[in-house]
């Protein structure tokens, strides 16, 4: 009886054994269960022993990793070898979005899976595109991460980070997309089928603006300008009109506020613009142009949103009504 227990507990021990020493020998680290990947990406990880990696994903076999990079983080786990990692380049989209699996195989014993899903953007391969944005408040409160797309990854790479109100707003700006809501129901945006915005907005280091823009729409278009001086005051713009809210600044330029439309009523708009013809301008300049205006721009008795916003925003109205 008591030999019969034993080799019960032999029997049952001896899975836990084995899917202990077979963590031992390697590892996939990316991609990570549950992640997300996209674009063209690596498919990696560590095995101590074996130069035969095998990578399938949704159960079909796609090749050979490469294998023998120097891990030193493996010398512990490994008896000491560090040519341990191994690497399969791999572009996402060819399995489009959803939910897909990769699983490694050293020798042909599955060592590595996981389970994740794909952000997909349409094609398995996009040309021709250009863009660029801040994240703010990161990597840490107060800066910023500029992201550019990079077309050899087909993903979005960090170019650096800046404080949130560095950079100079000096520039011209292409109008990209306006959204509209007020409080009467209306709601309008570029984002709307045959709804289209296009003009520029042009901060001059003397601590003035000129803005230029035609909206189109629902059979209607409308054409105008406005100008006036501005203060740039990091997250926001004070000029004339009021304060917009700078949502994002750098090749990007987004703002936002409300402006009122009548005793009781009032609109939202937000705004948002490529940068086209950046001016190089020093900080001590940029801060001489400002001061110069405070007095100008804080003796204004209008509320709401900035003079050039609310320009616009009144002229979108009049093309959606």
């Amino acid at each position: 009886m008591k030999k019969h227990l034993l080799s019960l507990l032999a029997a049952a021990s001896a899975p836990m054994m084995f899917s202990t020493g077979a963590a031992a020998l390697g590892i996939l680290e990316n991609p990570q269960p549950d992640g997300i990947e996209t674009g063209i990406g690596a498919i990696t990880g560590w095995h101590c022993t074996s130069k035969n990696i095998e990578v399938r994903i949704d159960g079909r076999s796609e090749g050979l990793a490469g294998t023998g990079t120097p891990r030193l983080d493996t010398a512990g786990a490994c008896g000491g070898r560090t040519d341990t990692g191994f690497s399969f380049l791999w572009n996402y989209a060819l399995k489009g979005g959803g939910t897909h699996k990769v699983d490694v195989y050293a020798d042909g014993v599955l060592f590595g899976t996981a389970t994740f899903q794909v952000g997909y953007l349409g094609a398995e391969f996009l040309r021709g595109l250009s863009s660029a944005h801040r994240i703010p408040d990161f990597p840490v409160r107060g800066q910023g991460a500029r992201v550019v797309w990079q077309q050899s990854k087909q993903n979005f790479v960090i170019a650096g980070t800046a404080a949130l109100t560095s950079g100079s707003l000096v520039g011209t700006y292409s109008i990209r997309n306006v959204w509209l809501q007020d409080s009467t129901g209306l709601s309008v945006s570029t984002l709307q089928p045959d709804v289209l915005a296009s003009g520029t907005w042009t901060f001059r280091a003397d601590g003035t603006y000129a803005l230029t823009f035609t909206l189109t729409g629902y059979g209607q278009s409308q054409t105008d300008s406005t100008s006036g001086t501005y203060v740039d005051g990091g997250y926001y713009i004070n000029d004339g009109g009021g304060i917009s809210l700078v949502i994002e600044r750098g090749d990007t330029l987004t703002v936002t506020g409300l402006f009122s439309t009548g005793a009781t009523s009032w609109a939202a708009i937000t705004l948002s613009a490529n940068r086209n013809q950046p001016v190089a301008t020093t900080h001590a300049a940029t801060a001489h142009a400002a001061a110069g205006h405070d007095e100008a721009v804080a003796g204004t008795t209008s509320s709401g949103i900035g003079g050039a916003l609310r320009a616009i925003g009144e002229a979108f109205a009049r093309v959606a009504r």
